[in-house]
């Protein structure tokens, strides 16, 4: 025990900016995996920076174990919940030796590599808990800072195809009126508003003219492709943003100026 506490007073503290730092980093990794079976390698170079990062120095995933398995106990996905609820979840130190032996295999592919990269996703989703409890119970450290936007310009194909290619729900739009107030004048543009406006055909000339629409001619076609939302200081609570998203789908954190956007805010990034 008093070996294992000298060795955690070696070890580098994670503040609020480094968690913020991982976490991002182990969450890109995650869903460039989930995109594609055979980037688990990029979750294991996420862990083994963060590993790397608390040691202070080079090594492998095997010499990472001890200090990521001791921040993996901040979060009661570790070992607590798993140990409840056996048959639907593995203990980190499992996924963790799961994803190390595999680490250097060579034959990273088909079956094989799916398997391994659930462990990875796994093993990663433990990780980011841990690290969030290193985080303020603010928006601005859960948020996703320098979001896409759409235009009103922009057609709505481009607009499909910039929700498609990153697994979007949701695009920030400014909208032209000087009119509205600051808490009216940023909208969003949904995947389901898109679905809609391009109706069930799947061919034809309604689809291909739909298409090649402006978002602010669709808009102005009166049909429900924009939609107001709420808008937050950076500085708000999680638990403000929580009360919100009784109402809200999403919420977008507005920049010191007028028409700035610092992040958007789903209840995706707050679980």
């Amino acid at each position: 025990m008093a070996k294992r506490e000298e060795k955690d007073n070696q070890r580098k503290p994670l503040n609020r900016e480094t968690a913020m730092f991982f976490a991002k980093d182990l969450r890109t990794a995650r869903l460039a995996a989930l995109a594609d079976a055979q980037a688990f390698d990029k979750i294991v170079h996420a862990v083994e920076r963060l590993g790397n990062y608390i040691e202070g120095k080079q090594g492998t995933l095997n010499k990472y174990r001890e200090a990521l398995v001791c921040l993996s106990e901040k979060s009661s996905l570790a070992e607590d919940i798993p140990k409840e609820f056996r048959g639907l979840m593995a203990p980190f130190g499992e996924l963790y030796e799961h994803v190390r032996i595999a680490r250097n295999d060579a034959l990273h592919q088909g079956a094989f590599a799916r398997h391994l990269t659930t462990h990875a996703i796994d093993l990663a989703i433990v990780l980011e808990d841990a690290l969030s409890h290193c985080l303020e119970s603010k928006v601005s450290d859960f948020m996703v800072r320098s979001p896409v936007c759409a235009e009103l310009w922009q057609p709505v194909a481009f607009i499909r195809q910039q929700m498609l290619a990153n697994s979007f729900s949701y695009l920030p739009v400014l909208e032209e009126d000087e009119k509205l107030t600051d808490g009216e004048e940023w909208c969003v543009v949904s995947d389901n508003a898109i679905a809609i406006y391009l109706g069930p055909e799947r061919d034809g000339s309604t689809r291909k003219e739909r298409l090649g629409t402006t978002l602010k001619n669709a808009r102005e076609e009166g049909l429900t492709v924009l939609k107001p939302v709420k808008t937050f200081e950076e500085k708000a609570t999680v638990k403000d943003a929580l009360d919100h998203f009784k109402a809200e789908h999403v919420l977008l954190v507005r920049g010191p100026t007028r028409g700035s956007l610092l992040g958007i805010l789903t209840a995706f990034d707050l679980l």
